[in-house]
């Protein structure tokens, strides 16, 4: 049995598994292997009552009740797992590597069919990661862009990502758009363990590109904390200012923050995050935007908050704090990532001429 159960190191150099995540999915929702499919064992509420089953009667006690839950599912889901796999062997995994994935492994010999279980589990691959972002070694230079709120950073980067530029979606990664109101009308959160895993796999894809696009932003991204060494790499890095007219911003932020029509749900965000602003705004402020909040207007709630609360907050921008080497202006969003695109390429050429004259001064 030990010689089926291998070890994260070697997982990841192998390109004949197919990950099988057997947790609930709940706990594959917050964070799992990237490409990892779920099979899960026990549901949500199944997993909640075993849980609470364990601490009020004891683990024997719930661990037949698991089993009563999972024999009669194991047929169905032998099968989903082999159909996962195709022609590739399927690496099992749970939280530690511990009863659900020796479950589902066990049903897997019985049935014929060849499968691996991963040495630790999720655990072990959470800990990977944490490591590597510890102690990670940023090759790449940042190029980081400043800007009001709504200029259209986001935008830009995305349009560069789309030519083939390295560049990093932070707020995608994050799936929230900083500021209070940064997550109204996206899906759910990003959980900090989901976005380390994304972020270490999208710097693995670039490192070593001489320049590497990013918006700048704080140490946090919502509830999200980005890594010490990307906060102290965008200080250090290449600094563009990126601008916009005030009525061109207002425009984007609307049709990136407001759907054509709000839900009930939304328009609930939206009045929390308001709410949450009454200590800056100040109370007869905050009471209007509530009210042209009721009566639809909008364009007036983004005009205001862009006035008198996102000009007045996010101050990166301002002269003096950073020397910056451009100013885009995305009043032509076609223009500004051709200019963006001809000075990466510049810089990228005089980073590469750099290094081939520090080479010939060492031959």
């Amino acid at each position: 049995m030990d010689s089926l159960e291998i070890d994260l190191e070697e997982a990841l150099r192998r390109d004949d598994l197919v990950w099988i995540d057997v947790r609930s999915p709940g706990e594959f929702n917050e964070a799992s292997l990237p490409g990892a499919v779920n099979v899960p064992l026990l549901d949500d509420q199944e997993r909640h009552e075993i849980g609470l089953l364990h601490r009020h009667s004891g683990e024997k006690a719930a661990r037949l009740a698991a089993l009563d839950l999972v024999a009669p599912k194991l047929p169905r889901l032998v099968a989903r797992v082999a159909a996962a796999a195709g022609d590739k062997k399927p690496l099992l995994f749970c939280w530690r590597g511990g009863l659900r994935s020796l479950c589902l492994f066990q049903a897997m010999q019985l049935a014929g069919i060849p499968a691996l279980r991963l040495k630790g589990g999720y655990r072990a691959y959470r800990r990977h990661i944490h490591r590597r972002l510890q102690n990670y070694k940023l090759r790449s230079t940042l190029l980081v862009l400043h800007g009001l709120t709504g200029v259209g950073k986001t935008e830009l980067i995305r349009e560069l990502m789309a030519r083939g530029y390295p560049a990093l979606d932070l707020e995608g990664l994050a799936r929230h758009r900083g500021s209070v109101f940064g997550a109204v009308g996206l899906p759910g959160k990003r959980s900090q363990k989901d976005f380390d895993t994304l972020l270490l796999h999208e710097l693995e894809r670039f490192n070593g590109a001489p320049y590497l696009i990013v918006e700048g932003e704080g140490r946090r991204i919502g509830n999200i904390h980005l890594p010490a060494f990307l906060v102290e790499a965008m200080e250090k890095g290449v600094h563009v200012i990126v601008t916009a007219s005030l009525a061109e911003r207002v425009k984007r932020i609307a049709g990136d923050y407001l759907p054509p029509v709000l839900t009930a749900p939304e328009i609930e965000q939206i009045r929390e995050a308001l709410c949450h602003l009454r200590r800056r705004l100040g109370a007869a402020k905050t009471g209007y935007l509530l009210e042209q909040l009721d009566a639809g207007c909008y364009v007036a709630v983004v005009e205001t908050l862009c006035r008198d609360y996102y000009d007045r907050l996010y101050g990166d921008a301002k002269p003096g704090r950073y020397d910056f080497i451009a100013t885009i202006d995305t009043a032509d969003m076609k223009a500004a990532v051709a200019q963006t695109a001809a000075l990466i390429d510049g810089l990228s050429r005089k980073s590469l001429e750099n290094k081939e004259e520090k080479g010939a001064l060492t031959r």
